[in-house]
């Protein structure tokens, strides 16, 4: 038993002293001053029991941006889930250059958030405008970063554009990990491919899905 242990300190110890370290203890630390009347500059602190949580809750402002963050990561990890299971699905088909298609879908999730926004500040504020002055379209006006409306959706449409393509990565494995018996089996009996996807494919892509959605989930959450 005690070598047991002594193994699982070795290998799995740092990584647990570092999650504690940066993840739990800081995590504690923040729910503590969320019962003082501490204003992030001052060294003393008072307990003040519940006082913070009740202004909260009577804040109408609370609730409307709460209602606005639940929207966001609804819509945005039902899109990604979607979008990243459909490349995944073209991708896995024998389709000529798919390695090369996988890399470049993958590589928005490699760009860095300060390039990020420059781009889609410039996509946004200048691309958008221009497009929508040649085409006269009022959604192209203006910049959808001037308009509350707009500004949601654009928020939308960038995270959908980065992580599509992470997620895709999972699907992919997922595809790949689907018995090819079973499909060929499938075939014999005369299975149309819309069936070996819904009866086969899908049920055994179970795991990739709950990974998927806990990641993306966890990635909308953080990224606010």
């Amino acid at each position: 038993m005690s070598n047991k242990i002594k193994t699982y300190m070795m290998f799995a110890g740092p990584a647990m002293f570092f999650f504690f370290a940066v993840v739990i203890i800081p995590f504690i630390y923040g729910v503590y001053l969320t019962f003082t009347n501490w204003d992030g500059i001052s060294e003393k602190k008072h307990l003040i029991g519940i006082t913070n949580y009740i202004a909260v809750f009577q804040d109408g402002g609370f609730w409307n941006a709460l209602l606005l963050t639940l929207s966001y990561v609804a819509i945005s990890t039902i899109l990604v889930q979607v979008i990243a299971f459909a490349l995944a699905y073209l991708l896995t088909g024998g389709l000529k250059g798919q390695n090369f298609f996988r890399a470049g879908f993958f590589t928005p999730n490699l760009i860095g958030g300060i390039v990020l926004g420059f781009i889609w500040k410039f996509v946004f504020s200048k691309a958008f405008t221009a497009f929508g002055a040649i085409i006269s379209a009022p959604l192209f006006e203006s910049s959808w970063l001037s308009d509350p409306i707009k500004a949601f959706f654009a928020l939308i449409l960038v995270t959908v554009w980065q992580y599509s393509g992470y997620m895709m990565l999972i699907y992919v494995a997922g595809f790949v990990g689907v018995p090819k018996d079973l499909i060929e089996a499938a075939s014999i009996d005369g299975c149309t491919n819309t069936q070996r996807t819904r009866h086969i494919v899908i049920p055994m892509m179970a795991q990739s899905f709950s990974i998927c959605t806990f990641f993306n989930t966890d990635q909308m959450l953080y990224g606010i």
